[in-house]
């Protein structure tokens, strides 16, 4: 069989790039969350403020609620296709607030939060990976 791939007999191990992937988002929404409630705490309110989104305290809670959980359920491959809908959700609202209101979301760049949208909707067509609990049956 020809084929234009560079490294043909890489495809076998599909599953283990899908886990990068998915490790990595997991890995990454923690670490925004972790970084926006110790660090930004008044800021992500001031944030939900400015979009006038009321009360600011409990949708800045919300997202933190979904950056944690979509995080960890992402880096450990449990209910993955929920947690990417969830953070792709967010994050794709995200980048339409930052689109068409800029100042509301100072620290994120629009291109990032799209990214993160497109990358966490792929999983829900791609699936976990390899060492996830989402392994089909």
């Amino acid at each position: 069989m020809h084929t234009l791939a560079l490294f043909p007999t890489l495809f076998t191990y599909q599953v283990l790039g899908i886990f990068m992937i998915r490790a990595i988002l997991g890995f990454t929404f923690l670490r925004l969350w972790y970084i926006g409630v110790k660090y930004h705490k008044e800021e992500q309110i001031e944030s939900f403020q400015k979009i006038g989104l009321r009360p600011a305290k409990l949708f800045a809670a919300l997202v933190s609620l979904v950056k944690f959980l979509g995080g960890a359920l992402l880096l450990v491959g449990l209910w993955t296709q929920g947690a990417a809908l969830a953070t792709g959700s967010m994050m794709l609202i995200a980048a339409i607030i930052k689109f068409f209101k800029p100042e509301a979301l100072p620290r994120h760049k629009f291109g990032f939060c799209l990214l993160l949208a497109f990358v966490s909707f792929a999983l829900l067509f791609l699936g976990a990976g390899a060492f996830a609990f989402d392994l089909p049956l």
